[in-house]
This record gives structure tokens, sequence and C-alpha cells, in this order.
């Protein structure tokens, strides 16, 4: 919705009709109502209407690569842990804390060692 915002506030600052719109951007004036309207349009058409009203729509990447891929390895790895001590628990062999956090270290670095398309997976 940022985006539809965006598009509203700079329309509302140009004074531009729903109808100019249509017509600079080669869009229909149906799709342009339902773009201002936060419908579903493709980004195709989006990306015309902002043109046309002098915007341009981009993406940012909010967190790196390198932070998303640790933070993917991190969230495995204590999976892993949390299903061995489950069947720990289970057989009564409860895993004390500095043995969980050896498991942490090791199983993270099984995992980088993966392919990284396994580590989403």
């Amino acid at each position: 919705m940022r985006i539809v915002e965006a598009l509203r506030k700079q329309k509302e600052a140009l004074g531009m009709s729903y109808e100019v719109i249509a017509i600079r951007s080669g869009v229909g004036i149906a799709t342009v109502k339902r773009a201002f309207g936060g419908y579903d349009v493709s980004l195709e058409r989006l990306e015309k209407i902002a043109d046309a009203i002098g915007c341009q729509i981009g993406i940012k990447a909010i967190t790196s690569p390198n932070n998303l891929y640790s933070a993917q390895v991190e969230k495995k790895a204590q999976e892993i842990v949390k299903r061995v001590m489950q069947t720990s628990a289970l057989e009564d062999q409860a895993v004390d804390v500095k043995a969980k956090a050896k498991m942490l270290v090791q199983a993270k670095a099984m995992i980088a060692k993966m392919p990284k398309s396994q580590v989403w997976q």
C-alpha cells in the first residue's frame, strides 16, 4: 500500500484527474481507478501509471543477502537442535545448556557447508 499512497500523493500534488493519467499512461481509466483504489493491478500497468505522473517504482533491499542467509542458517540450526532435544527428552536424556550451545555451533557449521539453494528448503 505504500506504493499506492505515494502515487496518490503525487497525483494530488499534480492535480491530475484519472482521465488524464489514463491518457498519459495508455492504461484504461478503470485500471487507473483500481490502481489508486489499492486493488490488484499488474506491475507493468502500475509502472505505466507511475511514469505518467513522474514517479518510478523500485525495489529496495531491507536486509543484505548475507544477513538474510545467516538468519536462515540460524533458523535451520535451531530447528535441528530443537528436534534433537525433543528426542532426547522423550528418551529421558535431557541436554544441558553447554551441550545445546555446542550442538547449535555444529549444526550451523554443517548447514553452512550445504549448497545455498538447500538452506532455503
